[in-house]
């Protein structure tokens, strides 16, 4: 049973960082994803509250660890990096950060207002790149309805039932 969880898990934090691609949020860690993945995996290999609560201990530890691993390539890179090149690539991700923007405006149909609210999160966390990027998923996810949350979740991960 173990060796069942531990490849199920694997497949599905793999599912979650391919997921992400494109989605107009970062595909590392999965943030808000953890408790799907827990749901399906619930609901799926019908794991009791104890199984529940260990999976999701692994997938937090999992997380902090992609997290720690992203600052310090981050930091590697940046000191390789010439000053022009840390403006180039500065400039490349203001244009990323406003392509996803366009992408998530076009796919949850924002209100001027909710696109407001998310560019000031993604100036914030251009800003403080040591932000946990689950914690920048869950205020965007505060700031959507729960329709448009529900798209968002269906797009990443259609269900295979």
């Amino acid at each position: 049973m173990a060796a069942v969880i531990s490849l199920f898990l694997g497949a599905s934090l793999a599912g979650v960082s391919a997921s992400y691609a494109g989605s107009g949020l970062d595909q590392r860690d999965a943030g808000w994803g953890i408790e799907a993945h827990i749901e399906r995996l619930t609901k799926d290999l019908d794991l009791d509250m104890a199984q529940q609560t260990k999976i999701r201990q692994i997938m937090e530890t999992e997380q902090a660890q992609r997290e720690a691993q992203r600052l310090e390539t981050r930091k590697q890179i940046n000191a390789l990096l010439t000053d022009a090149q840390k403006a180039k690539r500065e400039d490349m991700m203001q244009s990323r950060m406003e392509r996803d923007l366009e992408r998530m405006t076009d796919r949850l149909d924002l209100t001027d207002d909710q696109v407001n609210r998310i560019k000031a999160l993604f100036d914030e966390q251009a800003a403080n790149p040591a932000q946990p990027r689950a914690e920048l998923r869950q205020r965007i996810a505060s700031i959507l309805t729960d329709e448009q949350r529900a798209s968002l979740q269906n797009r990443r991960r259609p269900d295979c039932d």
